[in-house]
């Protein structure tokens, strides 16, 4: 299936080779077994190419890579940007500057698509719909428009022939995360091939427009109390999986701090709204703009913020979301027992975890913050480092809670812009303890107790049924129990050991008695050593028993049980 996949796909996988050939990742093509997809001029190539790159940093020179590589792989690096738990950090700075930032389409091609998705011309769809582009990038571009009842809108056009591109670029992927997991341990211990299926559909997720919309609805839903927040309307009439249509908002984009100054915003007033809103998106409904750096962010009269572009969002259970809360409260009092207590509840333990030494380890990350002011602790930095930690002690991280770290690191830089004395821990301990008191009131409580009643009737109403069937196994002789024994390798590895050893010893008590024999038959022999047709026999029993004596050592030390 993989030689099949290979030889359709080959004139991408060849531009995938050489790219990354060029930009000296040769070495993992030979890891792969896939530098036969190169020309041959280009293998020869290979080393003098990582030579030349030699002054650019591997961060620097993976990036570049991707960006050439293009959407899917320029999607790939963002997403494992956010993941400090796989890769290094002087890796992730590079990856967070990739820009998915490409020259616009035609607009015959943007008119050309809408009349085909809505069947009838643009001119009778839209009032007026303005042909350059506000915005591009490589799944799609934004266009201003104007409905038929007047409404100013903004009209986001999905890039023609975008999916079948990237369908191929995720099958080379999953291909590549195969190969390396079938060659490599360390490949094992990360999932990559899980690493792809979470970005495949992640991917495919934005690359449908109507995700989008449900997105930026829910979000409205979630701030509909709130006066200070802003989300735009979908105009669903005009929109499609691969069209999207919302309300025009007018604002100052965040990121213009020069022009918010002019204008007398509260830069003050601004943080504190924006700092709230994603808390509460994160801590209580557990759905949260994922990328709210100040080009997704409008500021409008009276200090409301907008949000843009609902591409990225990150969701949390409703039992992620207790164990999160119990993280932030646990980070920002400084208690490192209850921060390894709610990530072990949140992560999957490995064989290898050592729960004694993360705990010592925690103790040690933590104290460096002991005598820090919590307005000058950066929450964002504070999870991702616990994370890693996590992770370092062979603890599988939930991607959301990276992605969710990323998000607070965000947060903080665009705040550190507005206000440097707002600090998002100090808003975070009331906000974080308020929803505590409110989880573990009597009221909510049993509230909680009753909706899942019925799940624990269940599973007591079953007992009866299944202790009857464990009997009727147990009278047919039809129980089967499995026993495994922890450190069985090891205790066959020990015995292995022992046998080496033995049969050492008897080899060589054997080889000196051979030795003995020999010498004494040649001692008592007539006209020294050379019997039966003058062959020297005593010379080639000494040398056979030699040979055989030292390549029995070898095979045992060779082995490594000895």
């Amino acid at each position: 299936m993989l030689i099949k996949r290979r030889y359709k796909h080959f004139k991408r996988y060849r531009q995938v080779a050489n790219i990354l050939a060029r930009h000296g990742f040769g070495y993992l093509l030979d890891k792969l077994n896939l530098t036969d997809i190169l020309p041959y001029h280009q293998r020869i190539k290979q080393t003098s190419e990582e030579e030349q790159h030699s002054e650019k940093t591997r961060g620097e020179r993976l990036r570049l890579a991707l960006t050439e590589l293009g959407t899917t792989f320029i999607k790939l690096g963002q997403i494992l940007s956010t993941r400090p738990d796989l890769l290094p950090k002087d890796i992730i700075v590079e990856l967070e500057k990739l820009q998915d930032r490409i020259p616009p389409f035609p607009y015959e091609e943007v008119k050309e698509h809408i009349e085909e998705e809505f069947g009838a011309p643009i001119e009778e769809i839209f009032e007026c719909f303005h042909q350059e582009s506000l915005a591009a990038a490589s799944i799609g571009q934004v266009h201003r428009a104007c409905l038929k009842n007047g409404k100013e809108c903004v009209v986001k056009v999905r890039r023609p022939g975008i999916e079948s591109v990237v369908e191929v670029d995720l099958e080379i992927l999953f291909d590549l995360a195969r190969l390396a997991e079938s060659r490599s341990a360390l490949s094992r211990h990360y999932h990559l091939v899980e690493i792809v299926e979470e970005f495949t559909w992640g991917l495919k997720r934005e690359l449908d427009y109507s995700v989008e919309g449900r997105n930026a609805e829910r979000l409205d839903k979630n701030f509909l109390q709130e006066e200070d927040i802003k989300v735009p309307k979908v105009y669903w009439d005009y929109s499609s999986s691969k069209i999207l249509t919302m309300e025009y908002v007018e604002g100052i984009k965040l990121s213009n701090f020069k022009l918010l100054d002019e204008l007398g915003y509260n830069k003050r007033t601004i943080a504190e709204n924006l700092s709230k809103a994603i808390l509460k998106q994160i801590l209580l409904d557990g759905f949260f703009h994922a990328d709210p750096h100040p080009g997704n962010l409008f500021v409008q009269k009276d200090n409301k913020i907008c949000f843009m572009d609902f591409g990225l969002m990150g969701y949390l259970s409703d039992e992620r979301k207790k164990q999160v809360i119990k993280l932030v409260l646990a980070l920002v009092r400084k208690d490192s027992i209850k921060i390894v207590k709610s990530i072990l509840e949140m992560g999957s333990l490995s064989k290898g975890t050592d729960i004694d030494k993360l705990k010592k380890d925690m103790d040690m990350l933590i104290s460096l913050y002991y005598s820090v002011p919590l307005s000058k602790i950066n929450i964002g930095e504070v999870i991702t480092e616990v994370l890693e930690l996590a992770f370092t002690h062979k603890v599988q991280i939930p991607s959301e809670l990276t992605l969710m770290a990323k998000t607070f690191i965000i947060l903080e830089g665009v705040l550190k812009e507005l206000d440097p004395s707002i600090s998002v821990v100090e808003i975070a301990e009331p906000f974080a303890a308020k929803l505590i008191a409110h989880q573990y009131n009597p009221k909510n409580l049993a509230k909680d107790w009753a909706e899942n009643f019925q799940d624990y009737f269940d599973i007591v109403s079953k007992i009866p049924q299944k202790a009857d069937r464990i009997l009727d196994k147990a009278i047919d002789d039809d129980i089967t129990i499995k026993f495994e024994l922890q450190n069985l390798g090891r205790i066959f590895a020990y015995i292995d050991r022992i046998a080496n050893k033995l049969s050492f010893s008897i080899v060589l008590l054997s080889f000196s008695l051979v030795m003995a024999g020999l010498i004494i038959a040649s001692a008592i022999g007539r006209g020294g050593s050379e019997f039966f047709w003058q062959i020297p026999v005593l010379e080639i029993a000494f040398i056979s028993s030699f040979i055989l004596f030292f390549w029995l050592i070898y095979s045992i030390i060779r082995s490594g049980r000895f």
